[in-house]
């Protein structure tokens, strides 16, 4: 087997131990945090506009509940660094982050947050470094790279190098842009002078610098060049002076902060893009794109709770830009289709399946445009039309939307019905008839709690709003889809533990409430 590739043969690691899926322990943060606002006089005051694509890995980050505004940047395609203080909100769902843009709240990638990592030394200002978990990864953006250890003369303060006065660097934000509360329109960014670290009064280093910060710019980060690339050395915490006047960043270049932050990230080798049986040989399959080279495989299931002996298959190449949105028979011809959104263009395409271990020999078909700003919840027959229809959160308003589908190789002329508000702070899971009662059901995490919930379906254009609470504990963990895996008529689930790269098997009950079955590892390195 390839190296490069997932697992689901060869011999299984240890065995931890198994849980029902109702009770998996997972430790949860619980710590009591500050007000989201920012300390007063935090932005980008004065400074250089930014277009053209520049700084596009600088993130805006908001708070929608509170109308709250903060900077920070995408340090990997998954993750968005900022300060504490500007990552406490009352619901993880109200966290918004858009990167890529240039204009204020407008353009560029929009991301829903997940999970909020705090760095557990924080305190009054200390240590004031969050990682923000998206929910689905930037594709299109280069995210900025953390400076290293070896770099740190190019933020000691002193002379020398390729400056002839202090260090210089780039401070940049999304803050206020005077001191009378004038909020950036457009991307800003200044050179300031760097001067030499200093320790706060808990001995830990931070970075000063000479000018720009304002409220707003809490978060974002302190560029310094090496050799001609751009590498993060800091995150500011706060300003020492009125609006544009000097600030002081955390130091994320070395230290404990980079070690927190390095420690947090997961490196995921795999996007996947959905579980079905896609040869047509009776067994559940999983389709899934290894992220480093942009390839599509096939891992054929063997309706087993165990790993599979059979080795995975490479159905497709160039994959990279593309988000899933489900793994069905769209068309109706007996063979399983892939749908998935061009993150470029948000077009929403159709890869018609031939029910083969190989590439498809049949071309791509686009059935929809304007598909940016929605998150995926399902492939299926929501309405029992027998046509198959496509679930979607539309992440600006958190609303939840119907497509219905009309089983064609085209655009759908069907209206789109909303079925319902308040998604935002929810992880879809899957869709499927979990409780077997004939109707298709939603499986998914609120972010906040940790829970897992169903949401049952009535096979209507309408949502009955009842749910059930059916596990608990699943922060960490990222959803590879519902299917009858084992083939015994019970609705799975497939999950990844983010952290092992694990993939594990959630065996279900057809009931609305917790399952009794213990979970089975099924792979690893995922």
């Amino acid at each position: 087997m390839n190296s490069h590739c997932p697992s689901l043969g060869g011999r299984p690691r240890a065995r931890r131990t198994r849980r029902a899926l109702g009770s998996l322990s997972v430790a949860l943060f619980a710590a009591a945090l500050p007000a989201l606002a920012p300390p007063p006089a935090l932005a980008i005051s004065g400074g250089n506009l930014a277009s053209n694509g520049q700084l596009a890995y600088v993130a805006e980050v908001r708070n929608t509940a509170v109308n709250g505004l903060c900077t920070g940047s995408l340090i990997h395609p998954s993750w968005v660094l900022t300060a504490v203080h500007c990552s406490v909100p009352a619901s993880i769902g109200d966290v918004t982050v858009r990167v890529g843009n240039n204009m204020a709240n407008s353009g560029g990638q929009l991301r829903r947050v997940t999970r909020i990592l705090t760095h557990p030394s924080y305190t009054g200002g200390h240590n004031d470094v969050a990682l923000l978990e998206l929910a689905a990864p930037v594709t299109n953006v280069t995210p900025v790279t953390l400076a290293a250890p070896g770099d740190a003369h190019l933020w000691d303060g002193y002379y020398g190098g390729p400056f002839t006065n202090n260090d210089q660097g780039i401070a940049t934000g999304w803050g206020q842009v005077d001191a009378a509360g004038n909020l950036a329109t457009q991307l800003r960014f200044k050179s300031v002078f760097i001067y030499p670290p200093q320790n706060d009064n808990l001995g830990i280093p931070m970075i000063p610098v000479s000018a720009g910060p304002c409220r707003g710019d809490s978060g974002g980060p302190l560029i310094v060049n090496r050799s001609g690339t751009p590498v993060q050395a800091g995150v500011l915490k706060g300003a020492a002076f009125t609006c544009g006047g000097g600030g002081d960043y955390s130091m994320v270049g070395t230290g404990t902060n980079r070690q927190w932050i390095l420690g947090q990230m997961t490196n995921l080798p795999t996007t996947v893009f959905g579980i079905t049986d896609w040869d047509r040989d009776g067994h559940q399959d999983l389709i899934a794109r290894v992220d480093a080279t942009g390839d599509l495989w096939l891992y054929p299931g063997e309706s087993r709770r165990a790993y599979s002996s059979t080795q995975p298959v490479k159905i497709g190449n160039g994959w990279r830009g593309y988000t899933p949105f489900g793994a069905t028979d769209w068309d109706r011809d007996g063979h399983q289709d892939l749908i998935a959104r061009q993150d470029a263009t948000g077009d929403l395409m159709l890869f018609p399946g031939e029910s083969r271990r190989a590439y498809s020999s049949t071309q791509a078909v686009r059935i929809g445009n304007g598909w940016q700003g929605h998150t995926f919840y399902g492939a299926t027959d929501w309405d029992r039309d027998g046509h198959q229809d496509i679930l979607v959160r539309r992440d600006t308003t958190g609303e939840l939307w119907l497509y219905p589908g009309e089983s064609k190789r085209a655009y759908s002329n069907a209206a789109p019905v909303r079925l319902g508000g308040g998604w935002n702070s929810l992880t879809p899971f899957g869709v499927a008839d979990w409780d077997r009662d004939g109707h298709k059901d939603i499986v998914a995490r609120n972010n906040d709690s940790g829970d897992l919930i169903l949401y049952p379906g009535e096979s209507k254009r309408t949502f009955p709003g009842a749910w059930a609470r059916i596990g608990n504990g699943w922060q960490g963990f990222s959803p590879f889809g519902l299917a009858d895996w084992d083939r015994d008529g019970h609705q799975d689930i497939v999950t990844r533990h983010d952290s092992s790269g694990d993939l594990w098997l959630y065996p279900g009950e057809s009931r609305r409430g917790y399952s009794n079955s213990p979970r089975v590892k099924i792979g690893n390195g995922w």
